[in-house]
């Protein structure tokens, strides 16, 4: 991820949080991979807003290569 808007680090702790909160549901009785699943869903929708407007910042701001368009 481009550091143009500082976010790789928070993005990173927010991972930490919510997986430790999936894992803790999984601990508690939630299958194992039911719990992976729903980590995923949710890490993937801010993960990739972080990346996407990271690269648009660097864009801007720098001159960096923009992200191919991906449909994700």
């Amino acid at each position: 991820m481009s550091p143009a808007i500082g976010v790789g680090a928070n993005t990173a702790l927010r991972d930490a949080r919510v997986l430790t909160a999936r894992l803790v549901q999984a601990a508690g009785g939630l299958p194992l991979a039911e719990a992976l699943h729903a980590y995923e869903e949710e890490m993937i929708g801010y993960g990739f807003d972080a990346v996407r407007e990271s690269a648009a910042r660097g864009h801007n701001l720098v001159g960096q290569d923009p992200l191919p368009s991906t449909g994700v």
